[in-house]
C-alpha cells in the first residue's frame, strides 16, 4: 500500500469499502464509488486527524499507524474531500461522528437481521476467531455478572457507542443459543472468546488511562476505551488462523459488534455498576 501515514492494512481498506455501502460518507451525498460499468473509482481515502504535518488536523501526537487506521480514515467522494479541508466546519469529532452515522445509515439499509439469516455461521466465524489465538501476561476479571444494558451504558457515560449497544443488544439471546451448543460440544471457546475480549479491554485501559483508572476517568474515555477493544479485536480477526473468505465483510461486521455488546452486557468491558 502506501508509507507512513498511508500504510493502509488490507483488513483496514476492507473494513472502510464494505462498511461504507460504496458511498460517499457526507450527508446527503449520493455520488457511488464504483460500478460494474466501468473500472473508475471516485472514492477518496481521506484522513480525519491529517497525515502530515501542516495537514488539516493534523495532531502531532499521533504516530502513523495510528494516522492509518481504520478509526482516522474516512471515504469521500473528491469535492467532499475538498469541502472537508475547512476544519472550522469540519472537526475530528465531527468528521467521526459523520463517518459512525453513514455506516449506522449502511447497515439498516442491508438490514442485520438479513444478513444474520443469510449467513448463520457469521457469529460462530467470529467466536471463532477471537478464541483461538493465545493472549498472555494479562491478569482477566472474574465478574460473570450480567448486567442491563442501559444500567451500565448509564453508569460508564456511553455516549458515541450508545446507539449500537442498544441497536445489537438484542441480539445478546441469540449468541447465547451459540454459546450453549459450543459448551455442549465440550468446548471451552465461549470462555476463551470472553477472556480475551477481557485482557483486550485491561490493555486498552493500560494504554489509554495510565495509571489514572478512576471511575471519573473511565467515564471520561468509556467511548476511546470500547473503540481501542473494537480494533484490537479486528487485529486479532486479522491475525487468526480459522480465516473464513466465504462470509462476506459485512456479516463479519454485525458479528462482531454483537459480540462486543455481549462482552459489554457480561462486563468485560466497562465497568460494573456499583
Amino acid at each position: 500500500m502506501g508509507k507512513g501515514p498511508r500504510n493502509y492494512s488490507q483488513l483496514t481498506i476492507k473494513r472502510l469499502y464494505s462498511l461504507s455501502g460504496n458511498q460517499c460518507a457526507f450527508p446527503g451525498c449520493t455520488t457511488t464509488f464504483t460500478s460494474p460499468k466501468n473500472d473508475t473509482n471516485l472514492s477518496n481515502i481521506c484522513h480525519i486527524a491529517g497525515a502530515e504535518n501542516g495537514g488539516e488536523r493534523y495532531d502531532p501526537n499521533m504516530t502513523d499507524k495510528e494516522r492509518a487506521s481504520y478509526d482516522n480514515l474516512i471515504l469521500l467522494c473528491a469535492n467532499h474531500h475538498i469541502v472537508t479541508n475547512d476544519v472550522s466546519k469540519h472537526t475530528v469529532s465531527s468528521l467521526k461522528l459523520m463517518k459512525q452515522n453513514h455506516e449506522k445509515d449502511i447497515l439498516k439499509k442491508i438490514g442485520t437481521n438479513d444478513i444474520l439469516n443469510k449467513y448463520p455461521s457469521s457469529l460462530a466465524t467470529v467466536i471463532n476467531h477471537i478464541s483461538s489465538i493465545s493472549l498472555d501476561n494479562v491478569d482477566i476479571l472474574t465478574s460473570t455478572n450480567i448486567y442491563s444494558p442501559d444500567k451500565k451504558i448509564d453508569y460508564n457515560k456511553v455516549i458515541v457507542y450508545k446507539p449500537i449497544l442498544e441497536q445489537y443488544k438484542v441480539y445478546h439471546g441469540k449468541l447465547n443459543k451459540i454459546y450453549s451448543e459450543i459448551e455442549k460440544q465440550g468446548s471451552f471457546k465461549k470462555e476463551l472468546l470472553l477472556q480475551n475480549i477481557n485482557k483486550l479491554y485491561l490493555k486498552a485501559k493500560g494504554e489509554i488511562l495510565g495509571e489514572d483508572l478512576t471511575i471519573e476517568n473511565i467515564r471520561e474515555n468509556a467511548d476511546r476505551l470500547i473503540e481501542l477493544v473494537e480494533n484490537y479485536l479486528w487485529e486479532l480477526f486479522e491475525k487468526s488462523p480459522n480465516a473464513k473468505e466465504d462470509i462476506p465483510f459485512e456479516a463479519v461486521n454485525i458479528g462482531m459488534k454483537i459480540i462486543i455488546v455481549d462482552a459489554f452486557v457480561r462486563c468485560k468491558i466497562l465497568e460494573e455498576p456499583i
